[in-house]
């Protein structure tokens, strides 16, 4: 998949607000990858967001999934755009264990009022991925107030 880059002022504008999610700092979230339609976030195990049993915990997985969700939806619109979540599903396909947390945001429609973003979570491991969970969110743009 190519990623197609943003104008400046949208890269800064998301990167901005991603500065400002407290709750992704607390996990240890970082930006890895963002274009129009596109954004990934990856965050290391620590005792926060791991069961102790060393697999990382389903809220933290579908919390992480949900705000990548958002961004991912900010990136296609040109003006200032604030989403909200309309409708979250996810499936759990494989224990997510490894060395890395990686989740990708693709947007899969864009329209007026809601976009459709499918998340994709992997794990990393020696190397090679792991496709541990898939979620499609339904986001709806509104006015800030």
């Amino acid at each position: 998949m190519e990623i197609v880059p943003l104008r400046p002022d949208i890269e800064q504008r998301v990167r901005a607000s991603f500065g400002r999610q407290k709750l992704l700092a607390l996990y240890g979230a970082g930006i890895t990858g963002i274009g129009k339609g596109y954004f990934e976030v990856s965050l290391p195990p620590s005792e926060l967001v791991l069961r102790p049993a060393g697999f990382f915990v389903g809220g933290v997985i579908a919390g992480v999934a949900d705000a990548v969700a958002g961004y991912t939806a900010a990136t296609v619109p040109l003006e200032d755009p604030y989403f909200v979540t309309v409708e979250f599903k996810i499936n759990f396909l494989n224990p997510a264990q490894g060395e890395l947390l990686i989740v990708r945001g693709n947007v899969i429609k864009h329209g007026m009022s809601l976009t459709i973003v499918q998340v994709d979570v992997y794990t990393t491991a020696g190397g090679q991925e792991t496709h541990a969970a898939i979620a499609l969110v339904t986001m709806m743009r509104i006015n800030k107030k």
